[in-house]
């Protein structure tokens, strides 16, 4: 009789394992299917890439290939998913060396109309124009502006920035040299860092160049409403000044 108890005993131990294990491979399903249909969603990196990539050669320039990648983004696009989709072109190599050419080539499409901006996402006119009616019809959802968290060196460089629009980098740099109370911000031993979030905060569209030389800097279009009343309701710095004042 011991002997069954005990046998009972070790089957009962060994059936808790099995639960524990089916339930650990359920888990473990259910997050794989979530992963896989979050990597479908229309909007994210690798649908986008993957669409860009057919059709564009090393040849191309970078207003053909912007433009291809844009319109082929029918949900929109942000400055990252579209920086991200050239990098895995046959152009990644071209935007590596420099980027000016794929700001200018989204900056002149947007003034001749051929794009546009929308809550921080870039649509072809005719794209956005479907887009909307298919949120007013609630087949999809309104766009969230993408997140523009940051370093408390990115936050005080917007902020600088949303304030004085045409300052150059180097003022910008000088104003959060000695740190910033107001976000929390140190003082700033290597200025190549600061260097450095600015070039990402134009990777991601918060900021961009203007200007001769394309030297002076402004918020863009990913930036937060907030910034952007800023910016509008500020003084534009002219180079002139703004030169002068950083000799």
């Amino acid at each position: 009789m011991r002997e069954i108890d005990e046998e009972l005993r070790t089957l009962e131990a060994e059936r808790g394992k099995l639960e524990r294990l089916i339930s650990m491979a359920t888990q473990l399903m259910r997050e794989a299917g979530l992963f896989e249909a979050a990597s479908a969603t229309p909007g994210t990196h690798p649908r986008l890439i993957t669409k860009t990539l057919e059709g564009l050669s090393s040849s191309d320039d970078f207003p053909t290939a912007v433009a291809l990648i844009v319109e082929r983004a029918e949900d929109g696009a942000t400055y990252d998913e579209i920086r991200e989709a050239l990098l895995r072109s046959p152009l990644g190599s071209k935007l590596r060396r420099s980027d000016k050419g794929f700001y200018h080539a989204l900056a002149r499409a947007k003034a001749k109309g051929t794009m546009v901006d929308y809550k921080g996402y870039t649509f072809t006119p005719e794209n956005l124009k479907v887009f909307l009616s298919k949120i007013a019809a609630g087949i999809k959802q309104d766009k969230s502006p993408p997140s523009t968290s940051g370093s408390p060196m990115m936050e005080a460089l917007l902020d600088i920035i949303a304030r004085q629009p045409g300052i150059i980098a180097k003022d910008a740099i000088d104003f959060i040299r000695g740190g910033s109370e107001q976000h929390n911000l140190s003082p700033i031993k290597n200025e190549n860092s600061a260097y450095n979030a600015i070039a990402r905060l134009k990777r991601r569209g918060e900021i961009e160049t203007f200007g001769h030389l394309e030297r002076q800097l402004r918020i863009g279009p990913n930036a937060s409403d907030e910034l952007k009343r800023l910016a509008r309701a500020a003084v534009v710095v002219s180079l002139k000044t703004n030169t002068a004042t950083s000799q």
